[in-house]
């Protein structure tokens, strides 16, 4: 038999194919596409706001294992890295909230219905509320305790993803003090699970065992007795006795707990102070201090720290607290104290656009947009003892990271246009596709020139005029109340009614605002109660319905059966001057009389998204006319008429 080199040709053959297939599979192995690596990024020619009040341009910022790796204002060249444009975006901490309430015992009223909320609950919550706002470390300053210890060990073993979360237990307060008969008055099981009344020395003393024994990271107590309102309920609350609180400041910092008090009066502050009090939440809401006020060279000698709650003021019944709150946190900003953002926010109803709504306060009480956001984010990690590893864009830092599409420095609205969320180098949200509806031209009864509607009681009453609506399609409605003319509002629509300019005006309180659609962004502008605006709404190809109700006759001409829509909010509560996502859905057919006429009526339902669960509206839409008949509120089962067509008028 031939051979090559002494080796049989067959053999010779057989190893010269093995090793060619062996190159093949190698140069296949070697040429193969990679794959991206996970949780590893390059954010490509950003704008960075640090955290500390400083700013970088044009940075290239690695992030890998969790952490800021680098940060370079050259590129960065890695291989299987995702890259992300940052191109016109800014980079900045994630925002600490360092008081807020995640479960209060509103619907909680058990361990069962507890451990209910906390597993099918939390982890939409977190999803949808909370970290799509860039919202990445919090503490939570009451809960029940059995709630929010397990809630702690599944966000630290990965079971649910959230923001890093740090407690303090049930709060120390006097018998039938705050939170023993205000958020523990729907059960005895909350009241136990978020208070630890105390009389005497022992309890505190236990008290304090109990919770080292837990692992909180600090104290909280109450200290504030009189009247209170607790929403439409005036209590009574205890304050907890001088004694007890000095021992809980002093028995704490002997077991390394720092204690926090909830507190409203000067006085108050004022014997918390001179006790050696870590932390004042709210502050002083009961009267104005000024800059030469002698507790503020007291606070500062003490080394406390201010966490206040403005937004919280909102809710309170005596207005006067606010207007205490915005004018005391400027003067306790400029005398050096320190400051970390806190909100109260209570996540099991509401959503973070409070710490957006927050910071707006903090801009609107005389601090620089930029300030506001230290307060946010390096201030919050000092406050909470964990500024070695978060709080600013640093490298070695934990990756907790926003990535907004415009500056908030420049504006603190543009805090809401978020592109990005990192917590720890994992991207936890990316900005939220906003839906688009193919809602078909509306056209209006031949030769209508204005529709009137009237409230219920009488007292109100809305003029809208469609003389030209037909050509330009600009739209007037104005509202009388008591027979005054309270408002007027000029609204530019496409066909299908989604707005495309609006023009809103208030003399009552000095509120003139204007906003422009251009493509996907909405800018307003103007006074709302005689404060300057400049905001931006991202918006892409969602339906702006301004005219709200006055929108939905298109919808309901429509062949879809449910829509999402957004509309800038006119009214005294959070979302004033704020952009609202609202979904409406068709909901059946029903005959209504008005004023001596039946109609054959399309009927809706709207809700605002982010509060769903606390109203409905209703709607009822002529069949035959197209236009809107009927409006009121669905609370339970039980719908109540608020508005009604009193006459159409034409040519």
């Amino acid at each position: 038999m031939p051979s090559v080199f002494g080796i049989p040709l067959i053999g010779f053959i057989q190893m010269v194919l093995g090793a060619s297939i062996l190159v093949f599979l190698a140069i296949k192995f070697l040429t193969r596409p990679k794959k991206n690596k996970k949780d590893e990024y390059i954010i490509s020619n950003v704008h960075i706001i640090v955290g500390d009040g400083t700013e970088a341009f044009n940075q290239y910022v690695h992030i890998k294992g969790g952490r800021l790796e680098e940060i370079s204002d050259v590129p960065i060249e890695k291989k299987n890295v995702q890259i992300i444009d940052g191109t016109d975006k800014t980079l900045m901490p994630g925002l600490i909230d360092s008081h807020i309430h995640i479960q209060g015992g509103f619907n909680c009223r058990n361990e069962e219905e507890s451990d209910i909320f906390l597993n099918e609950k939390m982890p939409q919550i977190f999803k949808d509320s909370v970290l799509p706002y860039g919202i990445t470390t919090i503490k939570d300053l009451d809960a029940p305790k059995h709630f929010i210890y397990k809630l702690r060990e599944k966000l630290r073993t990965g079971e649910i993803t959230g923001p890093e979360l740090l407690v303090v237990g049930p709060n120390f307060t006097a018998p039938d003090g705050h939170p023993a008969n205000t958020l523990g008055s729907n059960s005895p099981w909350a009241r136990s699970e978020m208070s630890i009344e105390v009389t005497t020395p022992e309890q505190v003393s236990a008290g304090i065992k109990e919770l080292k024994e837990a692992g909180v990271d600090f104290l909280k107590f109450t200290y504030q007795g009189g009247d209170f309102w607790y929403f439409d309920n005036k209590l009574t609350i205890n304050k907890i006795d001088k004694s007890l609180m000095q021992q809980i400041i002093r028995e704490g910092k002997e077991n390394g707990l720092y204690s926090t008090a909830h507190v409203f009066k000067y006085d108050d502050v004022k014997e918390l102070l001179e006790a050696g009090i870590y932390g004042i939440e709210h502050g002083i809401l009961d009267r104005d201090i000024e800059p030469d006020d002698p507790i503020l060279e007291l606070w500062k000698k003490s080394g406390a720290r201010f966490v206040p709650t403005v937004n919280a003021m909102n809710y309170e019944k005596e207005k006067t607290r606010m207007v205490h709150s915005m004018h005391n946190l400027k003067v306790i900003y400029d005398a050096g104290i320190p400051i970390a953002m806190g909100t109260d926010n209570m996540f099991e109803t509401m959503t973070g656009v409070v710490e957006h709504t927050e910071l707006g306060y903090y801009v609107e009480a005389g601090l620089t947009p930029m300030q506001a956001i230290v307060l946010a984010t390096k201030n919050g990690a000092e406050h909470l003892g964990i500024a070695d590893r978060k709080g600013q864009v640093k490298e070695g830092m934990e990756a907790d990271l926003i990535l907004l599409d415009k500056n908030p420095a420049e504006n603190i609205a543009n805090i809401s246009l978020i592109d990005k969320v990192f917590l720890k180098g994992k991207l936890v949200y990316s900005q939220k596709v906003i839906q688009s509806f193919e809602i078909p031209d509306f056209t209006y009864p031949e030769g209508l020139t204005s529709a009137e509607y009237v409230s219920a009681d009488g007292k109100e009453s809305r003029t809208i005029n469609y003389s030209n609506a037909e050509n330009e399609f600009v739209i007037t409605q104005t509202t009388t109340h008591g027979g005054e003319k309270w408002s007027e509002e000029t609204f530019t629509a496409d066909r299908n009614l989604s707005a495309t300019k609006w023009h809103y005006l208030r003399p009552s309180d000095n509120t003139d605002v204007t906003s422009v659609r251009e493509n996907d962004t909405i800018t307003l502008t103007g006074t709302f109660k005689g404060k300057e605006q400049d905001k931006s709404f991202s918006i892409s190809e969602g339906l702006w319905y301004q005219m709200m109700d006055m929108c939905l006759p298109a919808f309901a001409a429509s062949k879809l059966d449910e829509i999402l829509f957004y509309s800038i909010g006119t009214g005294n509560n959070m979302g004033a001057m704020s952009l609202g996502e609202f979904g409406a859905k068709k909901v059946g057919a029903e005959d209504i009389t008005v004023n001596g006429k039946t109609y054959s009526c399309t009927k809706l339902s709207m809700v605002l998204t982010m509060f769903s669960w606390a109203w409905t509206g209703i709607y009822w839409v002529d069949k035959e006319t197209g236009m809107l008949v009927q409006s009121g509120e669905k609370k339970g089962n039980k719908e109540k008429v608020m508005w009604q067509l009193k006459k159409l008028d034409f040519e």
